[in-house]
């Protein structure tokens, strides 16, 4: 469970802070030095880690009231533009806190120490055998469930991360980018297809002749991943080992059916796609199958077959094809709760199917289909479709309208207002970028420019009409 959380936890750390570097477009006036950012504890209020830094931070996303209010804070560092520290407060205590680039030390980790460290390893055992403590990227949590990531760099790499996690103290979780390239041990296709879910890690070891991380013969351009749960073959895959092509008509891509077997589906191509990944067995066997989108210069067709028929089909790229065009006024019209075929009405046609998945006619089928703008070419709109009825719709670039906010009415948004509530104090209604849902369960996305920004955007996000979570970016 604990391992679960944390991989969660990483996940959500890594896309935040990705988020954060690419949406600030202006300097951020509010800083923080390393030693504050050490100095601020886990369970502090927020109104101690603003009388710590000295400024109130720049107020990112907001969601939640009382003891559920989730609120995120950011700064920037005192020595470096690049540098960035994150606050997470939930119920008005600080939760997590993550930073990059405050803490210039170069802490350096070597393959053979990686290899060395072991799951349930202490902090003290790890930093004696490395040799220094490595960084602390973030942490959250006390006590039993107190969670932190620590990062050391690759030694003999240009971008290479270790990354350590641990929950209580010990290590649950280690992984690494970079050390591949200094691996000798190489792997061929028929070396790939031999291998069967099930094997244990030293049959797979012994077939390949090594351990390490695996790169083709073929070049770093292909790679094959092995992940084993208690010693275990749970799942493979590989990425450019199989060079052979198989290619995807649009017509064949619609023309296939959830529930199909494998072989249906090859009758109907021609060719039986390319194995991109495999895991489980019998009844949960999961293999999901590649094509290459005919006509297209970069599209894909994914197949997933689970117990041998098809449950999800997904294409990218056939868009580039796309004739159905849909208008603002058109978008507009549709209603969440329509058919299929009222929509195909209006629009004139059916649009170009992006992705499938649940029983053919069943209310649990879902289906996403693309429109692309009548006016612009980098306008389009989604429809999801469930058991055939409208469930959720969103556009992008359709709507060419420029809806400002200032960072003071961000700032002054409280969650709870109604829809007319925030119309009013802003002066405009926004860009609804999408909508979901009916009643008390309808999601409605509002988006904003923030004034004197290049990139600056701010989401609102209302849930049963009131404002549920807001979050703005590129704020100077």
């Amino acid at each position: 469970m604990l391992e679960r959380m944390l991989s969660f936890y990483i996940f959500v750390f890594v896309s935040f802070t990705a988020v954060v570097f690419q949406c600030d477009g202006a300097p951020v006036v509010y800083t923080i030095t390393y030693q504050q950012y050490t100095t601020v504890q886990i369970g502090w209020t927020q109104q101690q880690v603003t009388q710590n830094i000295g400024s109130a931070g720049n107020l990112v996303s907001q969601t939640g009231t009382g003891n559920t209010a989730i609120t995120i804070i950011k700064y920037t560092g005192s020595q470096s533009p690049l540098a960035v520290a994150t606050f997470l407060f939930q119920g008005g205590y600080l939760f997590s806190k993550t930073q990059v680039g405050l803490d210039t030390t170069v802490y350096t980790i070597t393959l053979a120490q990686y290899t060395a460290i072991e799951i349930r390893w202490t902090r003290d055992q790890a930093t004696k055998l490395v040799g220094s403590a490595g960084c602390n990227a973030s942490e959250a949590g006390t006590a039993n469930t107190a969670m932190i990531i620590v990062q050391y760099k690759a030694a003999g790499t240009t971008f290479g991360i270790v990354t350590l996690g641990f929950v209580g103290g010990k290590i649950v979780s280690k992984s690494e980018i970079g050390f591949a390239t200094t691996v000798s041990n190489k792997i061929n296709l028929l070396q790939y297809n031999t291998i069967q879910i099930g094997w244990t890690q030293q049959q797979v070891t012994t077939l390949l002749g090594g351990s390490g991380t695996i790169v083709s013969q073929a070049g770093t351009q292909a790679a094959v991943t092995f992940l084993f749960l208690g010693g275990i073959l749970s799942t493979k895959s590989q990425s450019g080992l199989d060079t052979g092509i198989y290619t995807m008509t649009y017509q064949q891509f619609t023309t296939i059916e959830i529930g199909w077997t494998r072989d249906q589906v090859t009758n109907v191509v021609g060719s039986a796609g390319c194995n991109g990944s495999e895991g489980g067995s019998g009844n949960t066997a999961v293999i999901v199958v590649r094509f290459t989108a005919a006509g297209a210069a970069f599209g894909n067709a994914d197949l997933t077959f689970i117990n041998g028929k098809l449950t999800a089909k997904t294409g990218i790229g056939y868009f580039l094809t796309i004739s159905n065009k849909i208008t603002l006024q058109q978008y507009n019209t549709i209603q969440l709760g329509w058919t299929q075929q009222q929509v195909t009405a209006l629009l004139g046609g059916s649009g170009t199917l992006i992705s499938q998945s649940g029983v053919q006619g069943s209310t649990s089928q879902t289906s996403i289909v693309l429109y692309t703008g009548g006016a612009s070419s980098s306008a389009s709109a989604l429809i999801t479709f469930q058991g055939g009825i409208v469930y959720s719709k969103t556009q992008a670039n359709l709507d060419t309208g420029v809806y400002m906010i200032t960072q003071q009415q961000f700032a002054s948004l409280q969650i709870g207002w109604t829809r007319d509530q925030v119309t009013q104090f802003i002066g405009n209604a926004g860009n609804v970028a999408s909508e979901a849902g009916t009643g008390n369960v309808a999601a409605v996305n509002v988006q904003y420019k923030v004034v004197g920004t290049v990139i600056g955007t701010v989401n609102l996000i209302f849930s049963g009409g009131k404002l549920y979570i807001k979050t703005g970016f590129g704020f100077k």
